[in-house]
């Protein structure tokens, strides 16, 4: 087959995925036929995968018998289900440019990636109070409202499988003097988090601001990132947390909204 080798494991699956990058591309659709000549694939293997294609909805007949073939309804529902980072880049700046309450905040928008979070989006607070996460930047996800309130969205067992794959010995060195330094200090502000639906970054990034975090959820109901709301911390009581907290949760709720996402069970918030 073209001088080179399929990998002898699944064969058909990727034989089928070859099927499908050539329907697509093709303006006018290919019969069976075609497929097999264009691809090099033998024609009874062709005729029989386009066939269980056709039967399961990945590609649909454009006519009768010996007719061409073209992507199938059934991709298009798996493609709802797919939240493109643009689309969730596209939808932050959506939101904090609609949400003039945002404006006193820091806005950042951090996804999970291994043991790190690394901020896609971010805008400066109006007020430049100087508190700001580069497009780019990676910071721990254990000292991060962001990265925090992601693990807290995981089960259980995910949580346990994270922890074995990150466990304490290759942790950094904590970033300010009120960072946890124990497995068991950073479980109990996951688990709180996990209860309160939002996470507190107090001072652990950076000395003197705070973020609050909450989950961000696409249409399927996967968490896909963090919101944050950062500003520097106050220093006596004249601003209330409860408040940031319930701005951070209903910030993120919106935008997980313009996800496509529903609520669909009890959720707990503030």
């Amino acid at each position: 087959m073209g001088g080179t080798r399929e990998n002898e494991s699944v064969p058909a699956l990727r034989r089928a995925v070859r099927i499908l990058d050539l329907v697509g591309d093709r303006e006018v659709p290919p019969n069976a036929g075609e497929i097999a000549r264009l691809l090099d694939l033998p024609r009874s293997s062709v005729h029989g995968l386009v066939a269980v294609m056709t039967e399961l909805g990945l590609l649909e007949q454009t006519g009768g018998h010996g007719s061409g073939y073209r992507p199938g309804p059934r991709l298009l529902d798996w493609a709802a289900h797919v939240s493109s980072p643009r689309d969730l880049l596209g939808a932050f700046h959506h939101l904090v440019g609609a949400c003039p309450e945002l404006g006193n905040y820091t806005v950042s928008l951090g996804a999970l990636d291994g043991d790190e979070v690394v901020y896609l989006a971010s805008r400066a607070s109006e007020r430049g109070l100087g508190v700001h996460y580069n497009v780019g930047l990676k910071l721990p996800a254990i000292y991060t409202a962001t990265g925090k309130i992601q693990l807290a969205a995981m089960t259980p067992s995910a949580l346990r499988e994270w922890i074995s794959l990150y466990p304490l010995a290759t942790w950094p060195a904590p970033l300010t003097a009120r960072c946890p330094v124990t497995p068991d200090e950073v479980l109990k502000e996951i688990h709180q988090a996990a209860e309160l639906g939002y996470a507190l970054d107090d001072e652990q990034i950076h000395a003197g601001v705070w973020c609050f975090a909450a989950p961000v959820r696409d249409s399927r109901g996967m968490t896909v990132a963090g919101l944050g709301l950062s500003q520097p911390k106050p220093a006596h009581e004249e601003c209330d947390p409860q408040k940031l907290a319930r701005l951070a949760v209903s910030s993120a709720a919106e935008l997980s909204a313009l996800l496509g996402y529903r609520r669909r069970d009890k959720e707990v918030g503030v």
